[in-house]
């Protein structure tokens, strides 16, 4: 599998996630509206290394942290896995959060479209997967600005706190983007 690897763009600097980025994953994963569509919320230091560290250690899966002049602002996950496709292989799903003070200057954007990019020349993925709950429109849209398709929706799928929402699933194709 695949070994993640420092990326960059105009703005951000995408690096492997350590052990030791965990106190700021968590400074940003306690806040509800940075982290809504994982399901997650943190409440401790130790219940952020309880969630990230197997996938730490997982060889099927790749975790960058996002920063911004040197500051952590999110997280980016690639889980080489389909998500709600019956696909074994050439496919990964991924998934995304910054931090809310951080939400609509495009950031999340370009960091999509390097890891995109990453993944379409340095791996043998064809397809690329997501899923969003449809309330949180701002998430959406950055999928399909970077060319996801939506597949299909889910309804009542997806419960966070007291409530139960819809979700979409988008893709995108290597072929789509050459």
């Amino acid at each position: 599998m695949a070994i993640a690897t420092k990326l960059e763009t105009k703005r951000l600097i995408l690096e492997p996630l350590q052990l030791s980025d965990m106190q700021a994953i968590y400074d940003i994963a306690q806040e509800k509206r940075s982290i809504e569509d994982f399901q997650y919320v943190a409440c401790s230091i130790d219940d952020v290394m309880a969630w990230l560290e197997p996938s730490y250690y997982d060889p099927d899966n790749l975790m960058w942290i996002i920063r911004k002049r040197e500051k952590a602002i999110g997280l980016f996950d690639v889980c080489f896995e389909a998500e709600y496709s019956d696909l074994d292989s050439h496919v990964c799903r991924i998934g995304y959060f910054l931090d809310f003070r951080e939400h609509n200057q495009g950031y999340a954007t370009e960091a999509l479209l390097a890891v995109i990019n990453w993944l379409f020349c340095h791996t043998d993925i064809k397809r690329i997967e997501a899923g969003v709950t449809l309330h949180n429109i701002p998430s959406y849209r950055i999928l399909e600005k970077a060319g996801f398709i939506r597949e299909k929706v889910v309804e009542g799928n997806w419960k966070w706190y007291d409530s139960v929402y819809d979700s979409a699933y988008y893709y995108l194709l290597k072929t789509s983007i050459q």
